[in-house]
């Protein structure tokens, strides 16, 4: 009897000790944090980008006719990969230099057929070119025809669609919790985490995806009450590949 009890302590102790390690390992599987974050994360590539896009602004004057647009971005070394509109009183495209991505949105007057308004974004919804663009570093051919279904990866398009998921967001993940309340918050309202691109006592940061829609949620968190003091949703213009391949397979099941 003396052993069998003996036998049973240890037996117990072994599970008891185990079942925390799996456990553990559950967990680190699920939050693992991508490497390279400053890659993917928005809040950093955004500073980093920013010089370029003030230089396209400056260089991409209103006033000009058409022709101007495509010839100064080729002038300074931007591959034009993708034309999502070409229409009298409006020119869209998808350029490229690098790793880097920009939106181009020129409105025209139908008389003069100069441009009014000239908008650069940072590229959010990237047609496959583009993507191919940035990947293989490869020159690419002026596209020879518009992109079809425009809608779907025209930025200015899909922000109007996209900002009322966006408001939702910023309504439900308020300032002053802790830190498990996001996930929580976040899967409740039927979103999957994709990538956690920081996880740091001060600042956690989020790639969400849900149907064909994709945000970055940053949370900086207070060291000392461990409570969130600032919450900001931002489109996800540079998406992990475990972002991409669920935005993939959403797109596969239509």
């Amino acid at each position: 009897m003396q052993l069998r009890k003996v036998f049973l302590t240890v037996a117990m102790g072994g599970m008891m000790l185990s079942a925390p390690a799996l456990v553990s390992t559950a967990i680190g599987a699920d939050d693992k944090v991508t490497s390279n974050p400053e890659m993917y994360s928005d809040r950093d590539r955004s500073k980093a980008v920013k010089s370029e896009e003030d230089k396209l602004e400056q260089a991409l004057k209103t006033g000009e006719e058409k022709g101007f647009y495509r010839r100064e971005l080729e002038k300074m070394g931007w591959q034009i990969t993708s034309v999502n509109y070409d229409k009298p009183d409006y020119l869209e495209y998808e350029i490229v230099k690098g790793k880097d991505s920009f939106e181009v949105q020129v409105d025209f007057d139908k008389q003069s057929h100069k441009a009014t308004k000239v908008d650069v974004t940072t590229n959010i919804w990237k047609t496959d070119a583009t993507k191919q663009a940035l990947t293989s570093n490869k020159k690419v051919a002026y596209p020879n025809r518009t992109t079809a279904n425009p809608t779907r990866y025209s930025d200015r398009d899909r922000m109007k669609a996209s900002k009322n998921d966006k408001e939702k967001l910023e309504q439900a993940l308020k300032t002053g919790e802790e830190k498990p309340f996001y996930r929580r918050e976040l899967e409740k309202m039927g979103w999957k985490i994709t990538s956690v691109n920081y996880d740091k006592p001060d600042y956690v940061e989020y790639e969400i995806v849900k149907g064909d829609k994709s945000y970055e949620v940053q949370i900086d968190l207070d060291k000392n009450s461990h409570k969130a003091s600032k919450v900001d949703v931002a489109y996800n213009a540079w998406q992990t590949d475990a972002t991409e391949n669920a935005l993939k397979q959403t797109q596969a099941r239509r």
